[in-house]
């Protein structure tokens, strides 16, 4: 019985080996499995790699967050670009979108009646004021940033 199943275990392996190993197809369809994970954790691997360039490894474990962006991650801060924003169903005057920015302005695309248009209104709001878009009627507020030395502290 042991003989039995020491030939059965020889004979899969013989198999895999020569299934897997010696046959560039299976190879070939690794490399392409392998390629697409990478991409999903690194933007842009593929191009990268066609092209000659070895993608270090602190680069996808990070998630492609590079330097700077990557500092302020560590730190805490998940939006280090200042995109995202407080998000109310609908916005009106007494519920305003709230868009933060470093500077004394922040030019606002409305996100309100973006699903019944096809194109993008754009508002110019200044810091401390509300803005209404011309077509929904939606209100946005700018506010100062909150934490702004955590945003522009780089001591690296």
């Amino acid at each position: 019985m042991a003989l039995v199943k020491l030939v059965k275990d020889v004979t899969t392996s013989v198999r895999v080996i020569g299934g897997q190993m010696f046959n560039p197809f299976w190879w070939r369809s690794e490399g392409k499995k392998n390629l697409l994970e990478l991409e999903k954790k690194v933007p842009g691997a593929i191009e990268r790699v066609n092209k000659g360039e070895i993608i270090p490894e602190w680069e996808y474990i990070t998630e492609g967050k590079l330097g700077w962006e990557y500092r302020q991650v560590l730190a805490g801060n998940q939006d280090p670009w200042c995109l995202e924003s407080a998000h109310y169903p609908r916005s009106n005057h007494a519920r305003p979108h709230i868009v933060y920015t470093m500077e004394s302005y922040r030019v606002i695309g409305c996100v309100d009646c973006m699903d019944d248009l096809h194109y993008i209104n754009y508002i110019l709001v200044k810091s401390g004021e509300m803005g209404r878009c011309r077509d929904c009627g939606a209100c946005y507020l700018c506010m100062p940033h909150p934490e702004p030395e955590l945003i522009w502290q780089d001591h690296h």
